[in-house]
């Protein structure tokens, strides 16, 4: 596979962090007295993507880990269903763009055209389909054991990361976790985006997924519950809600659910994928 992890048209394959806030004079008002601020807002930067030539959509991010999400947007859209089908993927911070090449079915990308612009919360109106919940299902070899105190731990540990959020509190994560440790954080404006972007990571690097714990900081919507399933997750954690039709679409998908992790308690939704242990 041709994956240019360090192709950015001459630019850095990091974005600044010092870009990814802006400063903005307002006012606050606060016990009674209304007093000048400088606000910190995160960044929103449209970027449109490219595959094969073919202009797909655009797609307000923080832009931050912009392969993991472009990716992993594909894959959520069911486009991608190997890494052999990406010859390329190339950020151009500079033109706002994302140019990815792929090695699949013409009909795959069709779908996604006229997708026009997603804003940094919108889900991009995946379909969840019963041919995903059967992959899934045959995948599964065993029930992941996870005990209870290291949901509560790891919720923690993406409820005090200290990124974008900790300086605007206006940005959603998501967060790649085992049983033991938290391996990967990434941010975005959007819930779906950063789940997108944790997809995309697991996707690129041939992380293995069925063992592993998916978090997130916003609500499992069905759309969110969508890129859970074509991720190949057994089990979504929110420190949130769930929709009924989320909770109803992983019961089909055999996909755990767990909800309002915070101060020592969550709901567990069980549908055979995972086993919590007390102790």
């Amino acid at each position: 596979m041709r994956y240019k992890k360090d192709n950015f048209t001459g630019r850095s394959s990091t974005f600044p962090a010092e870009d990814l806030t802006v400063e903005v004079s307002a006012m606050r008002y606060s016990n009674g007295a209304l007093e000048s601020r400088v606000i910190s807002l995160a960044r929103e930067v449209p970027y449109t993507l490219f595959v094969n030539d073919r202009e797909i959509l655009s797609i307000s991010t923080l832009p931050t880990s912009l392969r993991e999400l472009f990716i992993g947007f594909l894959v959520s859209e069911g486009v991608l269903t190997s890494r052999n089908e990406i010859l390329d993927c190339i950020v151009d911070h500079g033109n706002k763009l994302v140019r990815v090449e792929l090695t699949v079915p013409g009909e795959r990308i069709d779908k996604l055209e006229g997708k026009g612009m997603l804003t940094s919360g919108c889900a991009g109106g995946m379909v969840f389909s019963v041919e995903t919940s059967t992959h899934i299902k045959e995948k599964k070899e065993k029930s992941l054991k996870v005990q209870c105190a290291s949901i509560l731990v790891r919720m923690n540990e993406l409820d005090t990361f200290l990124g974008v959020y900790s300086r605007t509190r206006g940005v959603h994560a998501a967060s790649l976790a085992d049983t033991s440790n938290t391996l990967v954080i990434l941010e975005d404006l959007g819930r779906h985006n950063a789940v997108d972007k944790i997809v995309g990571h697991c996707f690129l690097n041939g992380v293995e997924t069925r063992d592993k714990l998916l978090l997130t900081t916003g609500r499992i919507t069905s759309e969110v519950l969508t890129k859970t399933a074509r991720g190949g997750f057994s089990l979504i954690i929110s420190r949130s809600s769930a929709s009924a039709m989320a909770v109803s679409m992983a019961k089909q998908a055999g996909i755990d659910v767990i909800t309002y992790v915070r101060a020592g308690r969550f709901n567990h939704f069980a549908h055979g994928a995972v086993e919590l242990l007390e102790v």
